[in-house]
């Protein structure tokens, strides 16, 4: 895909943080882009950023947790543009805390954003990927935390995180069987400045829930270094990069990379997790 101009690109959580920058990067290159979130306030935003460029851009209100909107929105963005080239799944929010802690609501929420949004698009938007003529590529926003072992009061976030790259490396091999051009790959960022460590900010008050002291401090500190983080629109350039390279991992930080080998390590020679490891992303 070296020539983007005209072609169609789909982005969910496109009203901050990463989808954001996928946006602007996307437009950039010329491409006709539909931007949709629960996030109408993002999505102006967005739109407004992009200045003169703004008329490739398309705004929907989308919550991915609802299967008919997706289904409606699926077939709304066929019925405009007849094709689809790039499909980032890319909404997700955070929940942390400890396991056990944290109200069964909020696990549903973070299952419904996180794992059932991506599954909700691919039901939606796969089919009609196969049975179009030109190729496209399907992007499943995961983590770092979909990779590394489990963090301390980040099981609600590496639960659906983890499920996502199962998920996406089994989608790459289920495309491959098909005649179709069609094919995945999976986005794991590291620390990108974005808000998704507020994602509370989306849920009414009712909803809010108070973290423990250990656990609000870590919460801040994490949400320090993540806001220290790169440019969603420098990360998005590199996004695209591995998707002009034709790679299925997306990792643009490798930093983590000795981590992720204490994990097989641990894996392979069946010892315990270290407590000691840091993990922060």
């Amino acid at each position: 895909m070296s020539n983007l101009t005209g072609r169609v690109c789909v982005v969910t959580g496109a009203g901050s943080g990463i989808g954001s920058g996928l946006v602007r990067h996307a437009v950039g290159q010329g491409m006709q882009v539909i931007g949709a979130d629960v996030d109408e306030a993002g999505l102006a935003r967005v739109s407004k950023s992009l200045g003169d460029d703004v008329g490739l851009f398309t705004a929907y209100h989308l919550d991915v947790r609802d299967a008919d909107a997706v289904g409606e929105f699926a077939e709304q963005v066929y019925s405009s543009h007849g094709k689809v080239h790039l499909l980032f799944n890319n909404a997700g929010v955070l929940v942390d805390g400890k396991s056990w802690e944290r109200p069964l609501e909020d696990w549903r929420w973070i299952i419904d954003v996180n794992l059932m949004g991506i599954i909700h698009g691919l039901h939606h938007f796969v089919p009609r990927l196969l049975a179009q003529s030109d190729s496209a590529r399907i992007i499943n926003t995961a983590s770092i935390g979909g990779l590394l072992g489990g963090g301390t009061f980040m099981s609600q976030y590496q639960a659906t995180k983890h499920a996502v790259v199962a998920l996406t490396e089994s989608l790459y091999k289920e495309l491959a069987l098909e005649e179709a051009e069609v094919t995945a790959s999976v986005l794991c960022p590291a620390e990108v400045a974005t808000k998704i460590w507020q994602s509370d900010r989306l849920r009414p008050d009712s909803k809010q829930f108070t973290l423990g002291v250990e656990e609000q401090q870590f919460h801040d500190a994490v949400a320090g270094n993540v806001a220290a983080g790169a440019n969603p629109d420098s990360f998005a350039a590199q996004v695209f990069a591995g998707i002009e390279a034709g790679k299925f991992w997306i990792i643009p930080d490798t930093a983590f990379m000795p981590l992720l080998q204490q994990r097989s390590d641990d894996i392979a020679l069946t010892r315990n997790p270290d407590l000691a490891t840091p993990v922060d992303f």
